[in-house]
């Protein structure tokens, strides 16, 4: 729980990245969800570092940062909603405790959670918009994830996935992931838990703005 008081409108905006689980344009969490997150505090969120924002070609991009993610994971068992939340946020509270009891009775974690209820995987961009090498890569990923996984949507840590692809440049695996991440029904996740990472799963991670990813999901393709 960071130190600072969260105002409502940035509580949400952690619980809707959360959801999205993957980059969600600024203009995005106002048009598609009605959170209007200014500019105070957006750069509030940044530097408690629940979120990382990409801004490029002048367009701001949001994710939940690590201490976001286990901000959001804090909050399905604190009891009743913040003072001022308003029916919509003691709304939100209940259905969070029910989600965190859920868990705990399945003994999955929430980047479990999130991870299995991911749409399926579209077909893919037409091939005309990836180079061949490109378009090889990604296949190669997609295929260690199946070998690993038991079934679509389970969490596949990446220094299994990479010991299948050891043949390949390990900076044209990291280009493949940073592309899948954009796809939908492809979430790659942070370990919530820093200090249960060994070094293998360290150096195996990718980094995605300026967050290193241990984990990736993928969908039904």
């Amino acid at each position: 729980m960071p130190n600072e008081h969260l105002t409502s409108v940035e509580a949400a905006a952690l619980f809707i990245l959360m959801a999205e689980a993957g980059p969600v344009p600024n203009v995005s969490l106002t048009r598609d969800h009605g959170c209007q997150l200014k500019k105070g505090s957006r750069e509030k969120l940044e530097r408690l570092k629940l979120i990382e924002v990409e801004r490029a070609s002048g367009r701001l991009v949001l994710a939940l940062g690590d201490k976001g993610w286990a901000h959001c994971a804090t909050q399905l068992d604190v009891g009743a909603a913040p003072p001022r939340s308003g029916a919509a946020g003691g709304a939100l509270y209940a259905v969070l405790r029910r989600l965190g009891r859920f868990l705990a009775a399945q003994r999955s974690s929430l980047a479990e959670f999130v991870a299995m209820s991911n749409p399926p995987v579209a077909t893919g961009l037409p091939s005309r918009e990836r180079a061949p090498a490109e378009q090889n890569v990604e296949e190669r990923v997609r295929a260690a994830y199946r070998m690993i996984a038991h079934r679509a949507g389970d969490l596949v840590n990446l220094a299994d996935l990479r010991d299948v692809i050891g043949d390949l440049v390990p900076a044209d695996v990291d280009a493949a992931l940073r592309r899948l991440n954009r796809r939908r029904g492809v979430t790659l996740l942070p370990e919530a838990n820093q200090k249960t990472l060994d070094a293998r799963t360290r150096a195996a991670a990718v980094v995605i703005g300026d967050q290193p990813k241990h984990s990736i999901s993928m969908g039904v393709s």
